[in-house]
């Protein structure tokens, strides 16, 4: 079926990434004087979607999914997602870039993964927001919210 409610989620998807790219690029050149203006992250970042989104769409149009026993347990992974977002969204501000973002991929992990290993898990998400916050800091120049100000 062509508007399959998963088909239709992915469209919403595309939708969305192609509003967010046009807004992105209405904040101005992404590289000015051979260097990275703050308006080149998020532009990548809504080509990217709706290159994804694209992809994901094709598959579903040529391998249409497959009903769901009414049997099998609902799995409400996306609704856990969107409430890690908002509370990412809400706390980023106040408590700063490192501790949001460390208990932000920390909550995702955890999301898709068995619940073991917590130690492990947790210090992948203090490595991974380590590494994003050298990258916005050094490579694109951008300050981000801390704790201590």
């Amino acid at each position: 079926m062509f508007i399959h409610r998963q088909n239709a989620f992915l469209y919403f998807i595309l939708v969305v990434s192609v509003g967010y790219l046009i807004s992105a690029m209405s904040l101005g050149a992404p590289i000015v004087d051979n260097g990275l203006t703050p308006s080149f992250f998020p532009i990548v970042v809504g080509a990217v979607a709706i290159l994804f989104s694209t992809v994901l769409i094709t598959q579903s149009l040529r391998n249409p999914p497959e009903e769901r026993a009414s049997d099998e347990p609902r799995n409400y992974t996306h609704l856990w997602v969107v409430a890690a977002i908002f509370v990412y969204i809400v706390a980023f501000r106040q408590i700063g870039y490192f501790i949001s973002s460390s208990l932000f991929v920390f909550a995702l992990i955890m999301i898709f993964s068995p619940l073991e290993k917590f130690l492990l898990k947790a210090g992948i998400s203090v490595l991974v927001v380590a590494i994003c916050y050298v990258m916005f800091q050094k490579l694109f120049g951008v300050r981000l919210p801390t704790l201590w100000g």
